[in-house]
């Protein structure tokens, strides 16, 4: 889930004009992955990845967490997704929690997920609720 407590580091704004970084579908990488631009995923990631804008092709694979600007999803997550928008194609195979703010699910996507939508405003209101019901119970 989205914390403010955790340190973590934050992809810098999308560079429009970056080239895109395509990781093919003979690579599997182990660990984590950090990135201010694309990547198009069509190999393995075996970790966490963090970055502005990712599309896993249908041959692609997130085992681990993915935090993000913008997912889109045509292969396989195992994992949860943490993102702004998150788009999942027909082909999608989806297993761990999906976090967002917009998501769009094409018909015949496969997900063994909880879904919820990212509301900043709601975690602030239940908190001050929940102090404000304790002092005038407590």
């Amino acid at each position: 889930m989205f914390s403010k407590s955790k340190d973590q580091t934050q992809p810098a704004p999308l560079n429009k004009n970056a080239t895109p970084s395509i990781i093919g579908a003979d690579v599997v990488i182990q660990g984590n992955v950090i990135s201010q631009g694309l990547i198009q995923l069509d190999g393995k990631i075996e970790g966490e990845i963090n970055i502005n804008s990712l599309t896993i092709g249908e041959q692609g694979w997130v085992d681990g967490n993915i935090d993000a600007q913008e997912v889109t999803v045509k292969g396989k997550v195992t994992g949860s997704i943490n993102a702004i928008k998150v788009t999942l194609e027909q082909t999608a195979h989806i297993k761990g929690d999906i976090n967002h703010k917009t998501i769009s699910i094409e018909s015949g996507a496969q997900i063994d997920a909880s879904i919820k939508q990212i509301v900043e405003d709601e975690n602030v209101t239940d908190i001050k609720g929940k102090a404000s019901n304790n002092k005038k119970t407590g």
